[in-house]
C-alpha cells in the first residue's frame, strides 16, 4: 500500500562497550499451542542473547494438557500453564496479570508466537536505544518471513478506509474465498521476492518510520502503552491484533515505529497452516467483523 510516513532520527542502535549494563527489563511473553519443536528453538534463540539479565521470557501455553512446570517467579525462562486455549492475545493477557501479581512493569514488553528465531545476539542493546523515544508505545521490528522472504512488516503504514475493512470482513465470511485470497497473496510476495533475487535486486532495509500497524506475530510495546491504559483485552481468538493495536495507539495518541534494526525471522503458518481449517476461518472472520464494525463504522450521508 503506498503510503505517507514520517521518518525519526534515533541514536545510532550499534552496541557499545556499555550496552550490557544499559540493557532494559524486558518480558517477552510467547504463546505456544502444541508446536513444541518450534517453541525449542524459539527459546534456544532467545538463550543466546545478549542483555539476559534484564530479559524474562514466559511461556504461556494454551495446550489443555496439564504442563510440569507452573509459574514460581524464580528464572529467566518460565511455562505457565493457561486455563484452557484462551487463543492469541488471550493467553498474552494472562501471561502479563500472572506476572504483574510478583513484579512491577518492565520497560517493554514483548507478545510472540513461538514459530520465530532472533538471529541477532544484540537485539535487546539495540532495543535499549529507543527507550528515549517520546511518545513511542509500539515497535515494529524487521520480520522476515521464511515462506515468502519479504519482510511483513510494516504491517500497514496508514490506517485503512472503512470500506477496505468492511470488503475484508466480507471477503472473510467465505471459507474458499477467504484461502483462496490468503494463498494468492502468499504466492505474489514469494515470486515477488524470487524475481527481485535473479535480478541480484534484493530488498533494501526500509527506513525506520512511524506506521499504522506492526505485524502481530511479533509486538514490542513500550511500558507507555500500558501506562497510558493500553492493555490486551482485544476479544478475538485469533487474527485481527495488528488493527486493535493500532487503534489503541491512535487512541492513547502513541505512535509505532518499524525499526528495521531489530531483525526477527518467522516460520510462519507452523501453528495455523497456510490452507486454513473452516474453524481458524470461523475466527478470522469474526476477528475482522469485529475490527471494522467496531472501528470503522460506515456512515452513509443522506
Amino acid at each position: 500500500m503506498a503510503a505517507e510516513s514520517s521518518a525519526l532520527t534515533i541514536p545510532s542502535s550499534r552496541g557499545s562497550p556499555d550496552t550490557e549494563k544499559q540493557a532494559p527489563t524486558v518480558l517477552l511473553i510467547c504463546v505456544k499451542y502444541g508446536a513444541d519443536e518450534e517453541t525449542e528453538r524459539y527459546l534456544e534463540s532467545l538463550h543466546a542473547l545478549h542483555g539476559q539479565p534484564g530479559l524474562r521470557v514466559l511461556v504461556v501455553d494454551n495446550t489443555t494438557e496439564p504442563s510440569s512446570e507452573r509459574y514460581s517467579g524464580a528464572g529467566n525462562f518460565t511455562t505457565i500453564q493457561a486455563p484452557g486455549n484462551l487463543g492469541y492475545f488471550g493467553g498474552a493477557r494472562y501471561g502479563l496479570s500472572v506476572y504483574l501479581e510478583q513484579n512491577s512493569l518492565p520497560d517493554w514488553i514483548i507478545v510472540s508466537n513461538v514459530d520465530l528465531a532472533i538471529p541477532d545476539y544484540e537485539f535487546l542493546n539495540r532495543l535499549s536505544q529507543l527507550a528515549s523515544i517520546p511518545n513511542l508505545g509500539a515497535v515494529a521490528p524487521s520480520i522476515r518471513s521464511a515462506l515468502t522472504g519479504m519482510d511483513q512488516n510494516p504491517y500497514l503504514t496508514v490506517r485503512p478506509s472503512a470500506m477496505r475493512m468492511h470488503a475484508y470482513k466480507w471477503l472473510c465470511r467465505n471459507w474458499l474465498v477467504f484461502n483462496t485470497y490468503d494463498m494468492a497473496a502468499a504466492l505474489f510476495n514469494r515470486l515477488r521476492n524470487a524475481v527481485g533475487q535473479r535480478q541480484g535486486a534484493p530488498l533494501a532495509p526500509n527506513q525506520r518510520n512511524v506506521i499504522y500497524a506492526p505485524h502481530g506475530s511479533f509486538v514490542i510495546f513500550s511500558k507507555n502503552y500500558f501506562d497510558r491504559g493500553g492493555d490486551l483485552q482485544f476479544p478475538g481468538f485469533l487474527f485481527g491484533e495488528e488493527i486493535y493495536v493500532a487503534e489503541m495507539l491512535k487512541k492513547l495518541r502513541l505512535h509505532a515505529l518499524y525499526e528495521p534494526s531489530l531483525q526477527v525471522v518467522h516460520n510462519e503458518h507452523h501453528s495455523t497452516k497456510l490452507f486454513k481449517s473452516r474453524k481458524v476461518a470461523a475466527y478470522a472472520a469474526a476477528s475482522t467483523a469485529y475490527c471494522a464494525n467496531v472501528f470503522f463504522p460506515l456512515r452513509f450521508k443522506t
